[in-house]
């Protein structure tokens, strides 16, 4: 089973490197690694260079934006599955592919979408958080109103799921075009959440999660999704009821996370 870890970038030169090295140190090796970069102007496309052996596929240009980028990228992609890595993300150890795997072999001929773990890590804190992630439905994903419960980074989708969904968009969106494409994805295919370690997503200054933008894209991916043709009493219940089960398996992670902060 061939794996497809696509990572996208611009003027990434400050984490890049950790992003590769997370990637071509996993213990399973049929992966394709795709790269894409926006015409950096800083010391990125030295640093992939260094790293171009064990890299499957490099593509250099201008882009609209990440997800149109991500899509140059799915576009040459051949694996099986394919997930997407930032490029100021990494994969939480060396394991994490061979365990998705073994997963996936486990359970392929009845999902076509798998998502599992992911952690937080603090830039400015210096403080890695546990974030459990949860079995959850279309609906309740769209009702949640976020992509929290499965994430971006931690979810691989099959081919066939690209085969018949096709790419981000990219046009309408540059910032949420993630959240919108997992509705679309949920609504068509069962997804199953595996209890395993993939990325360790990192929270900074600069990020597009940090920058606000993701908020001011949330209501017209609602609006796209069907979110205002459910009854808003049903809306509400499938809210409270998925973000009290999200939250209660995170409040061991949350109550730890404050006493290491406290403690700093």
């Amino acid at each position: 089973m061939k794996i497809t870890i696509i990572t996208v970038c611009y003027n990434s030169e400050r984490y890049i490197e950790q992003t590769i090295r997370s990637v071509i140190n996993q213990t399973y090796k049929d992966i394709e690694y795709i790269i894409v970069d926006g015409m950096s102007t800083d010391s990125t496309p030295q640093i992939i260079e260094r790293y171009q052996p064990y890299i499957s596929k490099y593509i250099r240009g201008k882009d609209k934006n990440m997800y149109d980028a991500i899509n140059k990228g799915m576009a040459v992609s051949t694996g099986d599955y394919i997930d997407i890595l930032n490029s100021d993300d990494t994969l939480c150890n060396e394991h994490v592919i061979e365990n998705v795997v073994s997963q996936i072999e486990k359970y392929k001929d009845k999902y076509e979408v798998f998502y599992g773990e992911e952690q937080k890590y603090y830039q400015y804190l210096g403080i890695t958080k546990a974030r459990p992630k949860m079995q959850t439905t279309h609906m309740e994903l769209l009702c949640s109103r976020r992509l929290t419960f499965m994430g971006h980074g931690a979810v691989f989708i099959s081919r066939k799921v690209y085969e018949r969904l096709g790419n981000y968009d990219c046009d309408n969106y540059s910032a949420s075009s993630d959240f919108d494409y997992f509705l679309r994805v949920s609504k068509i295919f069962p997804s199953k959440y595996i209890k395993t370690l993939t990325q360790t997503f990192r929270v900074h200054e600069a990020s597009i999660t940090s920058s606000g933008r993701v908020d001011a894209e949330v209501e017209p991916v609602l609006r796209k999704n069907g979110y205002y043709e459910i009854n808003p009493v049903i809306r509400a219940l499938y809210f409270s009821w998925g973000w009290f089960r999200f939250w209660m398996i995170n409040i061991i992670p949350m109550m730890k996370f404050y006493y290491q902060k406290a403690t700093k």
